[in-house]
């Protein structure tokens, strides 16, 4: 049965939030579902999710309203904003044709999250990347603040090392670890501190921004993770050809596997996974499609080939999606999973590929935070509802209660998901 959206035993257990991103938009007449909020037919592109169409929530009819203003190409904006909802700096990025950006103005909602309630794990927060290449606008998806994007880590063994390496260890050794770690970052923040009396004004802003980060960092290395009985850290052995385009589905999958027992553990409450840069170029050999994802998003809506490719892939990684709602499902917390006490949320840059559309998004949540999401439905809102509004109801499901989530200019409320 789906939740009401009232108390339940089971939000006693930490939240959490997850962010699921691909490029490129979608198909929407076989994504869209059909028949009414409650008793709906889930669409062709996400039939995968009918083993959870009970823990999901398909969101029709959002715009990102702000990722059609600032600087940058529209890929640029849909990335960048996707998460903000604020514009673009100015920058040196290059887009199409003419196009140029700077990073995001603004914090990303799932750090904005992150500062309410991660303050007691280890980790504020954990990026993983899939298919990521370069540092661009276009391959960045969180950000700390403005102009300050959190880079996805894209190697598996590097992820294990850093998410899972001290819980291996003994204690002394662990503890030898952690002091050697805080001698360094005592010494970078006192030669910061000695900086800053010479900066000006602006300079002296950023500076702080890193002392501050330097401080968080110190805090978490002196605290562990809560770890219970459910916290059994991957075995863990890489293939040497991982990163070829072909085992993009193996690597997708070990990301997934590393994120969602990061969240087990309780290491980290806020995580994402970035699967492709936006107008990302890669083919799909796997599903036999040679041709580029973005050229084939560029094809017209009467081009069946293209039409059915576009729908194979997107139905894709709705397998993908609803891998890791299985994953998090399985994973017992007191009289539920954790995926009873998560939001998880499916984004896109786009909502259609060839024209750029970003209105009516293809969102979808999994999850019910505790009891604060109502699930099991097809929500379909009416009207002109900006994403930020998606923001300001993900954070009063998450205990934050602000009415405002990025550019104010398009933001009027919270959309409710209880």
């Amino acid at each position: 049965m789906a939740s009401t959206g009232g108390p339940d035993p089971r939000s006693a257990a930490p939240k959490r939030f997850i962010v699921f991103y691909t490029p490129n938009g979608t198909v929407l007449k076989h994504w869209r579902p059909t028949g009414s909020q409650a008793a709906f037919k889930l669409g062709r592109i996400l039939q995968p999710l009918e083993p959870h169409r009970q823990d999901i929530v398909v969101l029709d009819g959002v715009d990102a309203l702000s990722a059609y203003h600032g600087p940058g190409d529209a890929h640029q904006k849909g990335t960048g904003q996707a998460l903000t909802g604020t514009e673009l700096q100015e920058g040196n990025f290059k887009g199409s044709t003419d196009f140029t950006a700077g990073w995001a103005d603004g914090i990303s909602i799932d750090q904005k999250i992150a500062d309410a309630i991660s303050n007691s794990t280890k980790f504020r927060s954990l990026e993983f990347g899939v298919r990521i290449k370069g540092a661009t606008v276009s391959s960045r998806l969180s950000y700390r603040g403005p102009a300050q994007p959190l880079p996805p880590e894209v190697d598996p063994a590097a992820a294990f090392a850093r998410i899972f390496g001290d819980l291996h260890l003994p204690a002394t050794e662990s503890a030898r670890r952690v002091a050697e770690r805080r001698r360094v970052l005592d010494a970078v923040a006192a030669d910061y501190g000695r900086l800053l009396p010479r900066l000006g004004a602006s300079d002296r802003i950023k500076l702080e921004a890193h002392l501050a980060a330097v401080r968080d960092i110190e805090m978490r290395l002196e605290s562990g993770s809560s770890a219970g009985g459910v916290c059994k850290p991957p075995e863990f052995a890489v293939e040497s050809d991982l990163q070829a385009l072909v085992n993009v589905p193996k690597l997708g999958k070990l990301q997934m596997d590393l994120l969602a027992m990061a969240i087990a553990c309780d290491l980290t409450r806020v995580a994402s996974i970035m699967w492709a840069n936006s107008s990302n170029i890669d083919p799909f050999p796997w599903l036999s499609i040679p041709e580029a994802h973005h050229e084939l998003s560029h094809r017209g809506d009467n081009n069946e080939e293209a039409q059915e490719k576009l729908i194979r892939i997107n139905t894709w990684y709705a397998e993908q999606f609803a891998y890791l709602v299985a994953k998090l499902k399985a994973i017992p917390e007191g009289d539920g999973t954790v995926l009873d006490n998560t939001l998880l949320v499916w984004v896109n840059e786009h909502q259609k590929g060839n024209n750029h559309d970003r209105n009516q998004m293809p969102y979808v949540l999994a999850g019910r935070a505790g009891g604060a999401v109502k699930t099991g439905r097809w929500l379909q809102v009416a009207g002109e509802v900006p994403h930020n509004n998606l923001w300001v109801g993900c954070m009063h499901v998450m205990g934050i209660e602000e009415m405002s989530f990025g550019n104010p200019e398009y933001c009027t409320g919270a959309l409710d998901l209880g």
